[in-house]
């Protein structure tokens, strides 16, 4: 088997997908996604500079190829003579399974097709499901999702997971008060002021695989939770705006973060504080805005240590996403796209 030639492959269709797709983000979230992609391909580490001289340069000629491919579909791979759909994960996991690499495709945020490939870490199995964790990225798109589901198989990409904490961190470090932020990291026995080194970023990846249980269990709620998850893709392919798939997706994700074999359900049967605090982290933007709940359910938490409050709130959580969940799917078969003046009242209303 040609690895180059398998990389190769996979890269054209990371980069069609790219070409077909780096308009649905801002841009400063463009931006940043480049400026990520361009570390991976580089291999820098992340307190590592970059010459704005150079990623200008690599920006540049990365529009160029996008606009060389916009118009191209995405291709097939061929491995030893066989042609395989860039879907095909299971067939071209087994060709791979003697390089101890994986890879990975769904579709992600605006429908957008994504893919990479890595090197395997390990794998475990989780009720019915098989975790692959992933390392060292040798391709990737622009997305920057932490762990996929697809089928039987959930994907946890740990480069990433370790790149959030790092960027956790830095922001960290600007705060006058460190809040949550500083309690998560001050619960795995880093210290805020500490200096950017290798030193620091062992630590982080120290903690990587146990922080990316919140990812796998995250998935493990979606694929626990899909009694209408058909009807729920629909309404996103069919959907055309942009607010209200934020919305949807924040709906969907809670559902997950809630649900009986969601992230929160295990951390209280466990009384995992320090998973806590980071679960606390990551539920932001509109999750945060669709659970008002756990932000006061920890606050009284972290002074009495009362974890029936953090119970409640996750039980009032599903509640309501379930409730938005069914007025959306109901909203949706009644009048199609008249849904968005009720999304955008929902979020203002809350």
């Amino acid at each position: 088997m040609a690895l180059n030639s398998i990389i190769r492959q996979i890269k054209l269709n990371c980069n069609i997908s790219d070409a077909h797709f780096w308009g649905y983000y801002s841009i400063c979230g463009l931006l940043m996604r480049l400026r990520e992609l361009y570390r991976n391909e580089k291999a820098l580490r992340p307190w590592d500079g970059i010459p704005q001289g150079l990623l200008s340069e690599w920006i540049a000629s990365t529009e160029a190829l996008w606009k060389d491919l916009e118009d191209k579909d995405l291709s097939p791979i061929e491995v030893d003579g066989a042609f395989l759909d860039p879907f095909e994960t299971a067939r071209l996991n087994d060709l791979l399974a003697g390089q101890r690499l994986v890879y990975a495709a769904g579709y992600g945020r605006f429908n957008k097709p994504t893919f990479f490939l890595a090197e395997l870490l390990g794998t475990e199995e989780l009720y019915d499901y098989r975790v692959h964790y992933a390392g060292k990225e040798l391709c990737r798109d622009l997305s920057t999702s932490m762990a996929m589901l697809q089928g039987r198989c959930i994907f946890i990409r740990l480069d990433y997971v370790k790149t959030l904490l790092w960027d956790k961190f830095q922001e960290l470090k600007g705060r006058r008060f460190g809040g949550v932020l500083k309690a998560a990291f001050s619960s795995f026995g880093i210290d805020t002021n500490e200096a950017d080194s290798q030193r620091l970023f062992d630590k982080i990846e120290s903690i990587s695989h146990t922080i990316s249980d919140l990812f796998v269990l995250h998935e493990l709620g979606e694929a626990f939770e899909d009694e209408r998850s058909e009807e729920w893709l629909e309404v996103l392919r069919l959907n055309k705006d942009r607010a209200a798939e934020f919305y949807m997706r924040a709906v969907k994700d809670l559902i997950a973060d809630t649900s009986d074999m969601g992230p929160l359900k295990r951390i209280i049967d466990t009384r995992n504080s320090p998973l806590l605090n980071f679960q606390m982290v990551f539920t932001d933007g509109i999750r945060k805005e669709l659970f008002p709940e756990q932000m006061n359910s920890f606050q009284r938490f972290v002074e009495d240590g009362d974890w029936s409050g953090i119970e409640r709130a996750r039980q009032a959580g599903y509640k309501r996403a379930v409730g938005l969940r069914e007025q959306v799917l109901r909203l949706w078969k009644e009048r199609k796209e008249d849904i968005v003046p009720f999304i955008k009242g929902s979020v203002k209303d809350l």
